[in-house]
């Protein structure tokens, strides 16, 4: 360590004056001392010299500044495959027990002269080694992303990557690859010769579809090393469905893609079955099966556009809403108006009421119904006015235009940024000149703009009075926001998401319950964990969590869990942890007071085998990756020839810090202390020889 003496904008001649006040000092006090012992004195004088010298030295305010180097050595960091891949297509004269040792010893060997650390990597990275190879998927983007994210700003001197090069998920290792800064000496594991197999992929399907509707599955099946040989492709569905496909392979590398269509005979989940009979020799038989859950809906939620006359405004809000196959849209007009009305969730009054159709007797059934009402040109502003709870309109015949002006501080529900973006600047919308006010508290998504002025009228306002959900769009034309938004940006986004969620926020039931539990999602993969969330409310709606929340999960095939809630803020949360791949259901109970609550729901956990899919090792994308970040691949029997690499690499290199520290001369303690033992030792020897 190296230390200095800095002056604060001062010259280190100021010493001398410091000296000499020193000196002064101690020849006014002793010139005319009654000591005879001269040595005595000597040593006093030089006491009161040095403490006088100090201190007004000390006044000066210098900095004591010290520099010591710190080495950090390079560290070096073993990722190692966990993945399934590995262990069931690993090259016949492998000898894992030698290679586990092998690891073992090379991270021993290489944190004689490095920082060594150990991670594992598949589904997610992990610290230390791991030779099961079980994991479900391989996600090598993830494992750069939590080296990057863990060591920032520390000397990685290199990667040691041992993998097969097979991975099915997150983005691609080269593009990865690229972005590091050191070197990759890449471990070479699995068989690069296929073998014989045959693979069901995963399906293509939709996860929803509705009673009464066939659906088509795509099923991709492959074979490797197969020619010649023949099989049977079995689908079966737990209501009682069954196809069989043959197979006739007639290459080494084949594969063909079926489309089935299956039927929806009952409401729940249909269960279908995949299974590719086994060929002779075959490398494994564990992804031949595929099972897949379709969820079968009774009927779409119904919605009805009622409309005054023909106009553009309904064909386009129509498109946008039936991109939701949730949805099932019916148009009907004022002069042929549908009987009954009970099916529709929601009602979309379009230029309704006006003068030639007040259609009184769809208000009286459509009472308690969501509605949304686009006022026109045509539309009887007063009796609108009386119809509906959320806006007072006082309008003239004649005709405005409005432009909108998007309200960032909506919150009645959440719009994507690019389509708030696309939001702005469209075409003014037309309707009755007037005046727009709320009559109760209500959401305005778009307020009126008239020319250059910004008003406080809605143009659209959306309210929820007793459970009775409207909105209120106070202009004809939107027909012309859709072209726009092509025209724009080549596709109709941003309008459909505003006509759906505008449509899912006006028919979604109010969840009236006091007690509510739903998993984080309806379907898992086996390699998840389970996380399901409670609420419970009391009589004013507030959450409350005091009491415990029991939950028995059982699965189809009878097996069965049971769990205790955790609290979390005024909440409930359960972590149920990873559950084998069926369909399960679920009750929840608690109490609060006298009154017990039981909560119910089912969710889905599938099998995943995507590991299964390829068991041809890529050793050149490990090439590729070792030689671009300028390290090597090695083959695993040659692991410990890494010992001799990396510290030949002029990148894998110790760094020298310098570490710089100021610190002020007056606040250092031994200073304080030389002070007081100074003027305590002229103290004494004055008093024990009577100096005056």
């Amino acid at each position: 360590m190296l230390i200095s003496l800095l002056f604060n904008d001062l010259s280190a001649w100021l010493i001398i004056p410091c000296l000499f006040l020193g000196g002064g000092f101690a020849w006014l006090l002793y010139q005319k001392s009654n000591l005879d012992d001269k040595n005595l004195k000597t040593i006093l004088f030089a006491t009161r010299f040095l403490t006088i010298s100090v201190l007004s030295f000390l006044l000066l305010a210098p900095l004591l500044k010290s520099v010591k180097q710190r080495l950090e050595k390079p560290l070096i960091i073993i990722a190692q495959d966990a993945s399934a891949s590995i262990s069931i297509a690993a090259n016949p004269n492998f000898d894992s027990l030698k290679y586990h040792q092998d690891f073992k010893q090379l991270a021993k060997q290489l944190s004689k002269d490095y920082d060594v650390k150990v991670l594992n990597f598949g589904d997610g990275v992990n610290a230390g080694f791991q030779f099961n190879q079980d994991q479900k998927q391989t996600d090598f983007s993830q494992l750069f992303s939590y080296i990057k994210n863990q060591y920032i700003n520390q000397n990685i001197g290199a990667l040691i990557f041992a993998s097969d090069g097979i991975y099915n998920r997150g983005a691609s290792p080269v593009s990865e690859n690229n972005k590091q800064l050191f070197p990759i000496y890449t471990v070479a594991l699995g068989d690069t010769i296929p073998k014989k197999d045959l693979v069901v992929s995963p399906i293509n399907y939709n996860n929803l579809v509705y009673l009464g509707n066939d659906h088509e599955i795509e099923i991709p099946v492959s074979a490797f090393m197969a020619k010649g040989l023949n099989s049977v492709l079995k689908i079966t569905t737990n209501d009682g469905q069954s196809k069989n496909i043959a197979l006739n392979i007639d290459k080494e590398n084949w594969n063909k893609t079926f489309k089935i269509n299956l039927e929806t005979k009952k409401k729940g989940i249909q269960k279908i079955v995949v299974q590719a009979a086994a060929i002779k020799n075959e490398l494994t038989t564990q992804n031949n099966t595929q099972t897949i859950f379709v969820e079968v809906l009774d009927g779409k939620e119904k919605i009805l556009i009622l409309a005054n006359a023909p106009h553009p405004d309904i064909a386009a809000i129509k498109q946008a809403i039936e991109n939701n196959k949730n949805y099932e849209v019916k148009v009907a007009f004022a002069d042929d108006l549908p009987k009954n009305i009970k099916d529709y969730g929601l009602i979309i009054f379009h230029d309704l009421p006006s003068v030639d159709h007040p259609i009184n007797q769809v208000f009286e059934q459509a009472n308690q119904k969501s509605k949304w009402f686009i006022i026109g040109n045509q539309c009887n502003t007063s009796a609108l006015s009386q119809k509906q709870n959320l806006l007072n309109i006082s309008g003239q015949s004649v005709s405005q235009e409005y432009l909108s002006v998007l309200n960032q501080d909506f919150t009645a529900f959440s719009l994507n940024d690019s389509t708030k973006t696309a939001l702005n600047n469209l075409a003014p919308l037309n309707a009755p000149f007037g005046n727009y006010s709320l009559k109760l508290p209500g959401s305005i998504l778009f307020y009126q703009q008239v020319g250059n002025v910004k008003t406080n009228a809605p143009l659209l306002a959306f309210a929820n009075d007793a459970g009775v959900k409207t909105a209120i769009l106070t202009g004809e034309g939107i027909w012309r926001w859709r072209l726009e938004d092509f025209e724009k940006n080549e596709n109709h986004d941003a309008f459909d998401e505003l006509i759906s969620k505008s449509v899912q926020y006006l028919s979604a039931k109010d969840d009236q319950r006091k007690f509510r539990v739903y998993p984080s999602k309806n379907r898992f993969a086996d390699n998840e964990q389970v996380i399901l969330n409670a609420e419970l409310y009391d009589d004013a709606y507030n959450l409350n969590n005091q009491p415990d929340v029991n939950i028995d999960i059982k699965g189809k095939s009878g097996k069965k869990y049971s769990f205790l809630f955790s609290r979390m803020g005024k909440s409930y949360q359960l972590n149920a942890g990873f559950l084998p791949a069926d369909e399960y259901t679920f009750e929840a109970k608690t109490k609060l007071g006298k009154n017990n609550f039981t909560a119910t729901g089912s969710f889905l956990i599938e099998q995943l085998n995507i590991e299964l899919m390829q068991t041809t090792a890529n050793h050149q994308l490990l090439y590729n990756m070792a030689k671009t970040s300028g390290g090597e691949m090695v083959q695993a029997r040659n692991l410990k020839k890494l010992a001799e690499l990396i510290p030949k690499n002029e990148k894998v290199k110790t760094i020298s810090y310098e570490e710089k520290s100021y610190d002020s001369l007056i606040n250092l303690k031994w200073v304080f202390a030389t002070i007081i033992l100074l003027l305590s030792i002229e103290w004494f020897l004055r008093k024990r020889n009577g100096a005056i």
